[in-house]
This record gives C-alpha cells, structure tokens and sequence, in this order.
C-alpha cells in the first residue's frame, strides 16, 4: 500500500511537470517570433530580447521603390542588430536553400541600429533581431515608408512626475554668451542669452553648432531639402552647402572647414555568384565624416576606420577631431594625415564635445540604468563623472548632451530628473550644479530622442 502511495505521488508530480512544460510551451508559441512562420507584427512597443536570442518581425509592403527605414532604439544599448529578407528569401530557404539577407542593420547618430533600402516588389518583408549580448535588451523596433502598410510608430513613454524625494538642485546662471539650442529633432532653432533673455527663433533643424567667433552657426536638416546648412546667428543668409539625406553632427574645425557626419551604403563582404546569381555581400548602411571648406566648396573625406565614425568634436587647439566609433569606441583623427587614436573603449560613450580651449572633453556615458555625464582630459585619460544617479530618487533620470561654455569652465546639459527636459549646468571641476534657463523651458516643450542629439551650442 505504501509503495502504491509513491507510484500515485510520482504519477501526479510527473502529470505537474508535464502540464507546466505544455502551459510553458504553449505560451512561448503563443509569443511566436521564432522565425518567419510566426514572425511579430511591428507594433514599436517596448520589448526585451534575451541574451543570445534571435526574433523575427513582419511587415508589408507595396513594392514601390520609395525608402524604407527600419529603426532600432535600444536607449543607447549595443550588442543588437538585425538583418533584412525579402519574400524571395524566405522561399528560396524553405525550398531548402541558402537564408540570405539582403542588408543589415548599421549603428548612426539618430539611431542605435538603423537599415534603409527600397523595394521593387510587394509582399511580406522580414526583420531578424540578434542579441548578441551576454544580457537582456530592452527595444523598440519600428519601421516607416510610404509602401509600408502594417508598421506603426509608437506613441512616446510618458515623463514620470518629479519625485518629492529627489535631491533637487537650485537655480542658477550662465556665465555669460549666447546659447542655440534645438527644441527636438528636426524642429524649431532657438537663440537666447546666457540669462534667458532674447528668445528668438532663428530656423529649424538640429545639431546646432556655433562658429568659433559666434557669428555663424552649422546646422543639419533631414528635410524638405536635407543636407548641412549654415546661417549668420540671427537666422539671415541661411544656405545649403553640402546636400544629402542623412547628415549630422556639425563641427567647426575653424572659421572656414565645418566637419560633420554623413551616411554611406556599402557592400560588406564578398557576393558568391553561381550561374549568373549572386548571393551575400550585404548592403549596409555606414556613417563617415567629411569635411566642407568655406573657401572653395569643397568637400573631403576625414580618416575613420572602415566601420566609419559618428558625432565628431573638433579641437582647434590642438587640430585633432574627437569621434565615436561603432565598434572600436571614442576616437581622436585630424584633417590631416595624423595617424587614428583610440582613447576609451567604452561603447556606450556618446556626443564627446571638445572645450574650445582644447584642454578636456565631455560626453555622456551609459551608467545602468541612466546616462550621466563625464569630463576627461583631451586625450581621454583621467574620466570623471560630473552626474550620477541619486540615491533617494524613485527614478533615475538621464543627463545627456552636454557643451561646454565659451571659456571651458562650465558645462551645460539636460536632464528629465523634473519630469520633463530641462538645462542644467556644472562646472568643470564638478561643483555648482543648478538648473538655468529656466524661463525658456518653461515656455518650450524641449524633446530629446536619445539620438545623439547634439542639442545645444554655446559662444561668447
């Protein structure tokens, strides 16, 4: 009897087990993104992709040979990326042939992974998340286009409230000059004094850049007309100097060259032709610096490894160009044949901005779970955080996009720890943090995308 009674408790944990591994099983089919059979609709909700795991997404499109762009935002995250297949991928492999994709995705300023390519036939395109990260991922995936018709972009996470806890800092002033500043990506261009006076509205765009003497500003513009723009300060003999689609970054390296980050597509790998059909060597998007010279017009390119560089910051003290690179991290090259450096490994550095008196260079940098800022000697040596995480906050807010002053003494950047997007300033050496320009955000709904947003600029 009392062996019977260890058959039936073993017979019912066995029944427990199988049950939980069906219920497991059948929530993770449920889920679905195993591959293209189940592959998800893109919604550009917030989702998490495992460490080591693979997803797919699916979305239609017309066929119409108009641009296509697939983005990935991960916060500024690495470690993901995705590759791209057309319908007649997804045949030729289950007719038990080679998967090949027809591009992959590539790290920019305006995105942590984005693809672009056009398509001549309709049907259902697919998208093939990979973590290649030891830990999970949070993402949104979306994609936009005139011949796509199922993605949908998301609606942006609402600002949490100011916490009554956090240690708030008090307001303050500027030293004195003038700020530009964005009010989001793409739109309005502002002016105004150190001390919050004279708002003015000069243009629209982003990554405003004041010229060394403040007379000038570069600027990008993704559309009507893209391309690197420049303007006198109070908006007047604004002209576009150097055009195309995907511009970004703008950086004087004197009064006369503006260096600045622009996409290319390249071929990555060798195609393997077989009876007149090629297969492999994928289209990719890839993000190099130029430089466009007043003078004459001209436009040249500014060594970066093969993988290419984003967001530059000159110095034009010691006539080197700070940078980031995707896969080898924040960088120094020059104008001219001055060998490549790299200062700090660390991928998750972003917008390094250069003090105008060449002597340090600050940046944002991912402290899980936020962004903070750091300054460093020139050369990278001797990184310090300026910003950290309070530990009496329910929520950790970001300091992102920060400048220098005129001088070099004091930084400016925003942070959301209010609850929305405000200046902040610090001085070099860390102390004197406080809220300025108060009254001009106060009055404009500053957005920032976590694009490596170069969001303000700071002359005398």
């Amino acid at each position: 009897m009392r062996h019977k009674n260890f058959v039936w408790i073993g017979i019912a944990f066995f029944s427990v087990l199988m049950l939980g591994a069906l219920v497991w099983a059948g929530s993770s089919l449920a889920a679905g993104g195993t591959g293209p059979g189940d592959a998800l609709p893109i919604t550009g909700k917030l989702a998490t992709i495992p460490a080591g795991a693979e997803v797919w997404y699916k979305f239609d499109e017309s066929g119409n040979n108009e641009l296509v762009t697939a983005m990935l935002d991960m916060k500024g995250q690495s470690g993901v990326l995705f590759r791209v297949y057309t319908p007649g991928s997804i045949a030729r492999w289950i007719a038990q042939g080679g998967l090949h994709s027809v591009g992959v995705s590539s790290a920019s300023p305006e995105y942590d992974q984005v693809w672009e390519g056009r398509f001549e036939s309709a049907g259902t395109y697919y998208l093939a998340l990979q973590n290649r990260s030891g830990y999970p991922i949070e993402y949104r995936l979306n994609v936009q286009g005139d011949g796509v018709k199922t993605a949908t972009i998301a609606t942006p996470t609402a600002t949490p409230l100011p916490n009554p806890f956090a240690t708030r800092v008090p307001e303050g002033t500027l030293s004195g000059g003038k700020i530009i500043f964005q009010e989001s990506s793409g739109g309005n261009i502002y002016t105004v004094n150190a001390d919050g006076t004279g708002l003015r509205r000069v243009t629209f765009g982003l990554d405003p850049a004041f010229s060394p003497d403040g007379s000038k500003f570069a600027f990008a513009r993704q559309g009507p007309i893209p391309g690197l723009l420049i303007s006198n300060t109070d908006g007047s003999n604004e002209r576009n100097v150097a055009g195309g689609t995907q511009v970004r970054s703008p950086t004087w390296a004197n009064e006369n060259e503006v260096v600045y980050s622009s996409v290319a597509r390249v071929t990555a790998g060798t195609p393997v032709c077989f009876l007149g059909r090629c297969f492999g060597g994928d289209d990719v998007t890839r993000w190099g610096l130029l430089a466009y010279d007043l003078r004459d017009d001209s436009i040249n390119n500014v060594s970066t490894p093969p993988t290419g560089g984003t967001v530059p910051s000159a110095n034009r003290v010691l006539n080197n160009i700070a940078f980031m690179s995707p896969e080898l991290g924040l960088m120094l090259t020059s104008l001219g044949d001055a060998p490549m450096k790299i200062i700090d490994n660390d991928l998750t550095i972003n917008t390094p901005s250069v003090s105008p008196d060449g002597a340090r260079v600050t940046y944002m940098v991912r402290q899980p779970p936020s962004w903070q800022i750091v300054v460093a000697v020139w050369d990278g040596t001797n990184p310090t955080l300026l910003t950290r995480n309070d530990p009496l906050s329910f929520s950790h807010p970001d300091n992102v996009a920060p400048t220098f002053s005129p001088d070099g003494q004091e930084i400016l950047f925003l942070s959301n720890r209010n609850g929305k997007w405000e200046f902040f300033a610090i001085n070099a050496d860390g102390t004197n943090e406080r809220q300025v320009l108060k009254s001009v955000t106060d009055k404009l709904n500053i957005q920032y995308n976590y694009s490596a947003e170069r969001v303000a600029s700071w002359a005398k």
